[in-house]
């Protein structure tokens, strides 16, 4: 009920604003779907990197209802409409209909942009970092795995360039944000910003980008913790502990009685990021983009001692004089390793800063994950993922941090009318230091999409997948969704 109140509200302001001015755009949508497999289990490629949205059991019947557009709030008539204020909403709810029924809403903001910047409130679908958005097999820290987090952010609407020549653009921002309280932890919230230049004009053969993304949780309270971990249940949460969380830093830790050494020896909050390179180059024949995110949890992977660990991908993208027949638009090659992490040791008393365990945390037991999804790439997996031989009793609760995947993704067409997409994917998995997998389990999932509009009832478009998963860290299944969306209103 809480998401329909919402919508209500949003909805009836939305429409004081619907007519002030020319440029404005609305659009409500429906979509209505089915998914079935060979067993109760959803394959990885049509449950994973979709927002929390596709359960992990099946079959299921999906409902979605949205709505989303833009008020212009400037006079575009004798101005600029580039320079023009702009109110961009959207809004979303998605019911299924399985084992245990949901309703959810998977985005729900309102944002205020001016030119290339913009404030924005609410749960929005992003995926942060240097990657091919359409067909990676997911970036490292935020990939779009899990329900979108509620925040408040401030920053650029993608690059925005500095000086009159746009040489160099920045593309960055920064954000609040309140995870939701499970029964272990209450209260704890998001530290998020993200800075990414870019190298080279617009119209530039070659083009480079340098950038870091920083994630931190931080805060909350848990009944669980012991002395070890926190004062009283409580963890450093006030806004005087801000800046250690903002700039990664330890100051007032040693005499401080809020504070536990854990505090101290890991930072305040819960760490986990990216560094970003990337090259774009325009061939006469096709333009490439070679992007790499360095993964880092703490000051060792930021001074690159967990090499090569990290998400590396090549992007070709054909130059076509046609879109008649089939043709390929996009063909993506990844390459994901997590398997060093500066060491199995961790000794920062005698200088052996190592076994980061990545997307763990001792203090956020549940991992780097919101509402029991990985926030970051899928690959790195929990408990309620893997078959039943890979979950061990413990507190924690990602079982597979120590990965390795190569990736292949394609983006292709038939004319202009029929679109499809394949991921190919295939891993090797270890565990984590403190408890390896004994057979190293291989797996392999892909997936194949089909969509195109149809011919009757105006603005209906199909949607058609087939995913399989094989191999021994997953249930072996064969399933597949239909669905239909239709625009039932738009001006």
């Amino acid at each position: 009920m809480k998401y329909l109140y919402f919508l209500s509200i949003l909805f009836f302001g939305v429409h004081q604003l619907l007519y002030a001015q020319s440029g404005n755009w609305h659009q409500v949508y429906v979509e209505v779907g089915a998914l079935a497999a060979s067993n109760d289990r959803t394959p990885f490629w049509l449950r994973a990197n979709q927002f929390g949205t596709v359960p992990y059991s099946a079959p299921v019947g999906t409902l979605r209802v949205g709505a989303k557009g833009t008020v212009v709030l400037s006079d575009t008539i004798y101005k600029s409409r580039d320079r023009a204020w702009r109110f961009n909403y959207s809004a979303e709810v998605v019911g299924n209909a399985e084992k245990q029924n949901q309703l959810l809403a998977p985005e729900y903001y309102i944002a205020l942009t001016h030119r290339q910047i913009e404030f924005v409130v609410g749960r929005r679908r992003e995926v942060i970092g240097l990657v091919d958005t359409t067909l990676t097999s997911g970036s490292y820290s935020w990939s779009g795995n899990a329900l979108p987090i509620p925040k408040v952010q401030f920053g650029t609407r993608g690059f925005a360039p500095l000086g009159r020549k746009q040489w160099l653009a920045i593309n960055a921002f920064m954000a609040h944000g309140w995870f939701a309280n499970t029964a272990y932890m209450q209260h704890s919230f998001l530290h998020q910003k993200s800075v990414m230049f870019r190298i080279g004009k617009p119209s530039a053969t070659i083009r480079g980008y340098v950038g870091i993304n920083h994630n931190v949780q931080w805060g909350g309270h848990s009944d669980y913790l012991d002395y070890h971990y926190a004062v009283d249940g409580q963890l450093p949460g006030e806004l005087r502990d801000f800046p250690n969380v903002f700039l990664a830093i330890r100051t007032n830790g040693l005499n401080n009685p809020r504070i536990t050494s854990f505090d101290y020896t890991n930072l305040y909050g819960n760490h986990v990021g990216s560094i970003d390179l990337g090259l774009e180059v325009r061939l006469p024949s096709a333009n490439l983009m070679l992007y790499h995110q360095h993964s880092y949890e703490d000051v060792s992977g930021v001074f690159f001692k967990n090499v090569p660990d990290g998400l590396s991908g090549l992007r070709i993208r054909p130059i076509r004089s046609s879109s008649a027949g089939f043709h390929v638009d996009d063909v993506l090659l990844e390459f994901l390793t997590t398997l060093d992490q500066g060491g199995p040791i961790f000794e920062p008393w005698n200088g052996l800063s190592g076994n980061d365990n990545y997307f763990d945390n001792g203090q956020y037991q549940e991992g780097w994950a919101y509402k029991n999804r990985i926030i970051g790439t899928p690959f790195i997996t929990m408990k309620a993922d893997a078959l039943p031989e890979y979950v061990y009793p413990t507190s924690v609760t990602v079982n597979n941090n120590r990965v390795q995947v190569a990736h292949l993704g394609m983006r292709a067409g038939v004319g202009r009318r029929i679109k499809l997409m394949a991921k190919l994917s295939y891993s090797r998995n270890l565990g984590t230091y403190a408890i390896m997998f004994p057979n190293k389990p291989k797996q392999f999932s892909s997936v194949i999409q089909l969509g195109m509009p149809l011919n009757w009832l105006e603005g209906l478009s199909l949607t058609a997948s087939i995913a399989a998963d094989i191999g021994q860290l997953y249930t072996n299944t064969l399933g597949g969704y239909v669905g239909l969306r239709k625009t039932v209103w738009h001006r």
